[in-house]
């Protein structure tokens, strides 16, 4: 820090220094809004200069799914690539292969 800074801050009184931080706060919270606000405005042009909307980058996300290799019979819905931990639905099956999808 500068000399002067030093200076006003052993020179402030304490209700002094308390609005001083208070007010340093404030702006803090403010440039960090400005600084969101500008990276959003940039983030969105990049997204136009690929053609692609906001939303269509959110989707994205670089990496394929793996297909889906095991099904709940309870839950179609649920289902496991084989890559990761094995859902307890499966864990707990008599015979798991049985839940195989037929490729």
């Amino acid at each position: 820090m500068s000399d002067t800074i030093n200076d006003i801050l052993d020179s402030s009184s304490l209700d002094q220094l308390n609005t001083l931080i208070r007010r340093a706060q404030e702006e803090i919270e403010r440039k960090k809004v400005d600084e969101i606000q500008m990276t959003r405005h940039r983030w969105i042009e990049e997204a136009r200069n690929f053609g692609m909307s906001p939303e269509e980058v959110l989707q994205y996300s670089g990496r394929r799914k793996g297909r889906p290799k095991y099904r709940n019979p309870a839950d179609p819905d649920q289902t496991w690539t084989g890559r990761g931990k094995m859902p307890s639905w499966l864990k707990n099956a008599s015979d798991p292969e049985a839940y195989r999808i037929p490729e």
